[in-house]
């Protein structure tokens, strides 16, 4: 599987599936991988997939499938640098905005988890009081009914 032809990774896995006499749509039923996916995997389009994590995994897969060498297709991707013809996302700024979107979780535990906390904190005075109140008028107003008892 070297690129001595100067084969493309989509060219080599087209030509492997072509060999083996498959449509592309025996692929998918077989591989649950969609058309699309596999279309842009042949195409070297590597920028349709939405992360490196999906693009790894589908196309290690695929070849897998095809009977090739999911790891030195993967090594051939990143030689190329990742992108296809569209280009391809640029994953370290992915990796990036997810730094940025770890932020919330932090103003959460360090601002509402705290005044939840002690509006939770504060009900619960509320509530033991309001129950010490009814408690003492019920206890009133049940002792007569106790003490009348028909004769016999």
């Amino acid at each position: 599987m070297d690129n001595s032809q100067g084969k493309t990774v989509g060219e080599l896995l087209r030509a492997a599936r072509e060999e083996k006499k498959l449509t592309i749509e025996q692929v998918n039923r077989e591989t649950r991988i969609s058309v699309q996916s596999i279309r842009s995997l042949e195409g070297d389009d590597f920028g349709a997939f939405s992360s490196e994590t999906y693009l790894k995994g589908f196309l290690r897969n695929y070849a897998e499938f095809l009977g090739l060498d999911g790891g030195k297709l993967w090594d051939m991707v990143g030689q190329r640098g990742g992108g296809g013809t569209g280009g391809g996302p640029s994953w370290d700024v992915e990796e990036a905005l997810h730094v940025e979107k770890l932020g919330a979780p932090r103003l959460l535990k360090s601002l509402v988890f705290p005044l939840l906390l002690v509006v939770v904190i504060v009900l619960a005075v509320l509530l033991v009081r309001e129950r010490r109140r009814s408690g003492g008028a019920q206890t009133g107003s049940a002792a007569p009914v106790e003490a009348v008892r028909p004769a016999g």
